[in-house]
């Protein structure tokens, strides 16, 4: 004989999936013997102006015959959401009972679970789409970093950043992540956990700042790229971005060729953070580097010949395998997306118009000119000058 309790949990599954779909944005749960609805909502105190997921009793009993309750009062909650009328006021009657909730495993493993569950259940979230499950792939990395059966508390998290390096992107990402999964499982000492996320994050990118790196001119960048010109794997990678000022995710789509004499590229536009959008033609600026650097002669570690070949989750592990080899061989001096803010300002210098330039790059004429008119210095003026001699 079937489980009552078990076939209810799959019925209050299978309910949540339609509530998924319909893009409610509130998941029901079951709380010992009671209904309890989650979702993103403002904090209860009003001190922060951000909402979080948070817990909401209803007053049911966990029943088959009182989903058909809960779904509409999901229903009317989403509602006020989307409306911007949710009262706290409205769902915390003071002259009820509370329902009584039950303890919840600390435990690392079991709240991982829980918080992908919750994950999974956002009405933007899906498993297919690539740069979901890629994002979910970066804070699970984290995440797993502690032991499945530690408790989850402000110690053991702080005791595993302090792994990291002071000042370190990972022991910042360490915090951010953390500081997530804590929000999701309520633990104690919250507000101490989430001062120290923030000042953690914070000497990150403080610390980020003080090491920014002094922009090189291009003659210093060829050098370093025909010396790594000849390697197996990425010589080419380097030297086609170094050229064609390419995006570091878009290396794998280019396809360079020889009209008139000239030599450009047709190149795949993947702005941050989105799908690729469209198809770009892309010149090589300074024609000599191209023919130097033996551009036409094309070695990719992977193709991207059409739209449908671009998988985000797979090129984030081969744009680090190809960042990390050029730290090492370049000793840091300079970062793969630096090759690409070197053509922009080679743009400036060359007196290219906003508008084409903003084309070849792939983004538009205002981040364009915010980007390399705003930070055109003394050292790009003297370039442009050398070049009007030249002509």
């Amino acid at each position: 004989m079937a489980n009552p309790f078990e076939l209810l949990k799959a019925k209050v599954s299978a309910t949540n999936d339609v509530l998924k779909r319909k893009k409610v944005g509130v998941t029901i749960y079951i709380k010992k013997d009671a209904f309890a609805l989650r979702a993103s909502l403002p904090s209860k105190d009003g001190q922060s102006n951000q909402n979080i997921q948070q817990w909401v009793s209803i007053g049911l009993k966990a029943d088959q015959k009182n989903i058909k309750e809960a779904v509409r009062l999901s229903e009317k909650l989403g509602e006020e959401k989307r409306a911007g009328l949710f009262k706290w006021s409205d769902w915390e009657k003071k002259n009820e009972e509370p329902v009584e909730l039950i303890k919840e495993s600390r435990k690392v493993g079991d709240i991982i679970k829980r918080f992908e569950k919750d994950f999974w259940s956002a009405e933007n979230k899906d498993k297919n789409n690539n740069q979901n499950m890629a994002g979910w792939k970066q804070i699970e990395g984290y995440l797993l970093k502690m032991e499945k059966h530690k408790i989850l508390n402000y110690e053991n998290i702080v005791e595993l950043a302090n792994k990291a390096p002071a000042g370190s992107k990972k022991k910042a990402d360490t915090a951010k992540h953390f500081l997530r999964l804590a929000k999701f499982a309520e633990i104690p000492n919250l507000k101490k956990l989430q001062e120290w996320s923030t000042a953690t994050q914070k000497a990150y990118k403080d610390d980020a700042k003080k090491r920014s790196r002094k922009r090189l001119k291009d003659e210093e960048y060829l050098y370093h790229v025909r010396l790594l010109r000849e390697d197996p794997v990425w010589g080419w990678a380097l030297a086609a971005q170094f050229v064609f000022g390419t995006r570091t995710s878009e290396i794998w789509s280019i396809k360079p060729f020889e009209e008139s004499g000239k030599i450009m590229a047709e190149v795949l536009t993947v702005p941050k953070s989105e799908e690729p959008s469209e198809w770009r033609i892309t010149p090589a600026l300074k024609q000599e580097w191209a023919r130097t650097l033996d551009i036409l002669n094309i070695y990719k570690e992977f193709s991207i010949d059409k739209t449908e070949d671009y998988d985000s989750a797979f090129l984030k592990s081969l744009n680090r395998r190809y960042t990390k080899w050029l730290a090492k061989k370049t000793n840091q001096s300079f970062q793969a997306y630096d090759l690409r803010h070197a053509y922009g300002y080679r743009t400036e210098n060359m007196n290219i118009n906003t508008a084409s330039a903003s084309k070849f790059m792939g983004h538009s004429e205002a981040v364009h000119t915010a980007t390399y008119q705003k930070g055109y210095v003394k050292q790009d003026v003297l370039q442009t000058l050398n070049l009007l001699d030249q002509q």
